[in-house]
């Protein structure tokens, strides 16, 4: 394909070359260049792409795409076309949707956005999906998959240039609808521009990222701009940015759901609680129909409505919906239950933000016969704001907390429980500070008692931890069943 045909639709200069060469592919990792490729330079947070254009000539780039070619006179050879951009994210990822040709419009796409719950949601979608014979595609936080092959993932959105790789692969696989999770960071960056979803849902919109977005109304807008991207809208009305998010939004048309506003498109009403689901009246126009979760809280049943209002979009018959939910509702390292033979129970969830820990304490205080302990803390190198909110949350809602590290990442461990320490003083709950992740799992599952709930939040499916640059193999629900196993006499 021509250089040409790939900036159609953008603002460029060309500064050298012939725009008419042809481009076997195109990278903004100068490691991933070969020959006849097209390097796009963008400014990263920790690194600046202009620095490997040196780099990717090298590896055989006959194109570069930049923001100042100024500063590089001189690196880049007569023969290699240059041209001029304003923003390199964006022209990338036009780029890449021209170069794979517009894969999206091959299937039917769903994106869900929020602060929390759009793992558990694009789940709960997949898993309809698939009961109704549907072949689908999933990008998202645990794992990215094309119909049964699945994929390990890095981030919950992969930059442009993978996404829309993965969705030329999801088309060439004749997937028939493709659920992912979209990030605030993936739509402020232009990671999905150029891309027209089918459905966009909003889960909610809670303190998180604001090491990025500065300000809630930034955070909010970012995932406001996934609305002008869809045609259809499922929108949380219960949450304040959901409401502003349904004035404001440009699809054609929207489903509402609710647990207080029986207005809404999805209603439910009568929700029971219970350690192994949830169950509710769901008002539908104007039919009730009962739905069985495999998951609890009220959390629980806002991603259920969530996933039932977008299934219902895609042409899902509602019966299907409910049948789908009651037989295949559980989600790895959500509300993720495990037994122990002493009687307490341990519940591993991927609660890392403030409303989500606060949601899982909530379902937990409904349910408890006794106490309630939490293990938790805080990831490194992110939004510090929450740290004190999220200890203060968790000595509110727990009989006894044990503070420790998440994913410390370059950060001072030792600082990270600093901060949760400050919030949970507020309280009158006794707590131990043990750093070590293992051993502080270790000792609240010693501490337990019959009856006991044992809530290890904040890491839930990810089955590792960042310390430093090293990231090691570490899972929380393997470090419980090995506890179980080893020191409970457990087969």
């Amino acid at each position: 394909m021509q250089l040409k045909g790939l900036l159609d639709g953008q603002e460029y200069t060309l500064v050298q070359g012939d725009i008419k060469c042809n481009i076997k592919g195109i990278h903004n990792d100068s490691r991933k260049i070969e020959e006849d490729f097209v390097f796009v330079a963008i400014k990263g947070f920790e690194q600046d792409g202009h620095v490997y254009i040196g780099q990717s000539i090298n590896n055989g780039s006959t194109a570069i795409v930049l923001e100042d070619p100024k500063l590089y006179e001189g690196i880049i050879p007569e023969d290699v076309v240059v041209v001029q951009v304003e923003n390199g994210r964006k022209v990338l990822s036009s780029m890449a949707t021209h170069f794979y040709n517009h894969p999206s419009s091959q299937f039917k796409l769903c994106g869900v956005t929020g602060t929390n719950g759009k793992t558990s949601t694009v789940f709960l979608i997949n898993n309809v999906l698939e009961y109704v014979e549907r072949k689908t595609g999933l990008i998202g936080t645990i794992l990215n998959k094309i119909g049964d092959e699945t994929f390990e993932t890095e981030r919950t959105t992969p930059e442009s240039i993978e996404v829309k790789k993965l969705f030329k692969q999801m088309a060439d696989a004749n997937v028939q609808d493709v659920i992912m999770e979209v990030s605030s960071h993936a739509l402020d960056l232009y990671r999905v521009a150029y891309t027209q979803f089918d459905v966009a849902v909003f889960t909610n919109l809670t303190l998180d990222h604001l090491d990025y977005h500065k300000t809630m109304e930034n955070y909010r807008n970012a995932k406001m701009k996934l609305f002008e991207m869809a045609e259809i809208g499922v929108i949380n009305i219960d949450d304040e940015a959901g409401r502003y998010i349904l004035e404001h939004s440009s699809c054609k048309n929207h489903l509402t759901y609710s647990i207080k506003d029986a207005s809404a498109t999805l209603f439910a009403s009568n929700i029971v609680n219970h350690l192994s689901g949830a169950s509710f009246e769901l008002s539908y126009q104007s039919q009730k129909y009962q739905i069985k979760l495999q998951t609890p809280g009220e959390f629980s049943v806002y991603n259920g409505l969530a996933a039932i209002g977008a299934c219902l979009s895609l042409n899902v018959e509602i019966q299907d919906i409910i049948s789908a939910l009651e037989n295949n509702s559980r989600i790895k390292g959500r509300f993720e239950t495990i037994e122990s033979i002493k009687g307490y129970i341990a519940i591993v969830d991927y609660a890392h933000a403030p409303d989500g820990l606060e949601n899982v304490l909530q379902s937990m205080k409904g349910f408890a016969p006794k106490r309630i302990i939490t293990v938790f803390g805080c990831g490194g190198d992110r939004d510090k704001s929450k740290r004190p909110i999220m200890g203060e949350i968790g000595g509110r809602y727990s009989d006894y907390c044990i503070i420790t590290s998440d994913n410390p990442r370059t950060e001072d461990p030792e600082q990270i429980l600093d901060g949760v320490e400050n919030g949970i003083q507020k309280t009158k709950c006794p707590y131990l500070r043990i750093l070590d992740r293992r051993q502080a799992i270790h000792k609240a599952l010693e501490i337990a008692e019959k009856e006991d709930l044992v809530l290890v939040a904040g890491k839930g499916h990810e089955d590792y931890q960042i310390i430093g640059k090293d990231k090691i193999h570490f899972d929380d629900a393997e470090e419980i069943k090995n506890y179980i196993k080893e020191n409970e006499n457990v087969d």
